[in-house]
């Protein structure tokens, strides 16, 4: 029979309680995001397509109806994500790789 030792099963329980509380993401929202990423507010848009990058790596292109061009308010956001100099190498390049799946203007 296999005796637990006290002190190790106080360390794997608090171990294992600190990685499910600190792996935890917040729920992902589709209808808010939607919201925000479709405002009218181009800071609100561009700051939701930051956010989203930083989580997924790409944008939310498919949020607009980019079918024969691409929707002024993305167009906008792209522009002022490209215009910000606080705009990383990483997001630009998923700028250039945005472009080339949308239709030209």
């Amino acid at each position: 029979m296999l005796l637990r030792i006290p002190l190790l099963h106080e360390l794997e329980t608090g171990y294992n309680e600190i990685m499910d509380k600190s792996q935890k993401k917040p729920k992902f929202d589709f209808e808010e995001l939607k919201a925000a990423a479709t405002s009218l507010n181009r800071q609100l848009r561009k700051k939701v397509f930051a956010e989203y990058f930083e989580q997924f790596e790409e944008f939310p292109s498919y949020l607009f109806d980019n079918t024969d061009k691409i929707d002024e308010r993305l167009s906008e956001t792209i522009q002022d994500l490209t215009n910000d100099p606080e705009t990383s190498k990483t997001m630009h390049k998923g700028i250039a790789i945005l472009m080339q799946r949308l239709p030209s203007s």
